[in-house]
């Protein structure tokens, strides 16, 4: 067992690269080809999720996370700096920041969209109403649910607990190391939505975290759950 004292308290930069090789290097190297072989810069067509491959994603992601935490007990990380506090207050902000998350999103794709209107974006607009937040609600099954949980806690750990674990001065860089990463392994879906995820989402957490007085990852494990539950976007479900 590893005495306090001997514990690290700070991460070094190089072990923020070694854990963002671990956990998101074939995510970003499967990207980056997918998005490479769409030729245009916009989302290739993605196949639907089905439990078939949240069951797989699980499989695949939990090992990896395992062998990062592994790294950090060789590191003799100090884990008890992460403070993740399970409660009605957490799960509420954790919902709150993910509506300002969502409302964030839509008025960028507002923006961009009216700027650059992909084609079809008529077609599909008109396709959505009312009943669609309660038909995203009906498709969350438990391999959804289970695999949403995790990946938030994957992320997040990630950005807001690795990343922000290292000597104060060297932060800022590695919020932008942080963007970048959080950017690179989601390409798959173009270029636009990429940069909404990896600058928008990793910016306005990394505030909102670095604002909170009395630091807990879980309303962000929270926020991040429920955007890949019913996806990062909340006025297309009340047109």
């Amino acid at each position: 067992m590893i005495e306090p004292k001997n514990r690290v308290a700070y991460l070094k930069w190089w072990d923020v690269v070694v854990l963002s090789v671990i956990l998101f290097g074939k995510a970003t190297i499967d990207s980056t080809l997918v998005y490479l072989s769409s030729g245009s810069g916009e989302a290739a067509p993605l196949s639907e999720f089905t439990s078939e491959l949240n069951w797989a994603a699980l499989a695949q992601q939990l090992p990896l996370l395992g062998l990062a935490f592994l790294y950090l007990w060789w590191r003799r990380f100090d884990f008890s700096r992460w403070s993740m506090k399970v409660t009605p207050k957490a799960i509420g902000f954790g919902i709150l920041l993910f509506i300002i998350a969502a409302l964030t999103f839509d008025i960028y794709f507002m923006v961009i969209y009216k700027i650059f209107p992909p084609e079809g974006l008529a077609d599909s607009s008109s396709q959505v109403s009312g009943n669609a937040f309660i038909g995203a609600l009906a498709n969350i099954d438990l391999s959804l649910f289970l695999y949403s949980l995790m990946n938030g806690f994957y992320e997040e750990i990630f950005f807001l607990g690795i990343c922000l674990s290292t000597e104060p001065k060297y932060r800022y860089y590695m919020l932008g190391y942080s963007l970048l990463v959080r950017c690179a392994f989601h390409t798959y879906q173009g270029m636009i939505p990429a940069l909404a995820i990896g600058l928008l989402l990793g910016t306005l957490f990394y505030i909102c975290y670095n604002s909170m007085k009395k630091k807990n990852l879980v309303p962000f494990f929270v926020a991040h759950a429920i955007g890949d539950m019913i996806g990062v976007g909340i006025l297309s479900f009340f047109n």
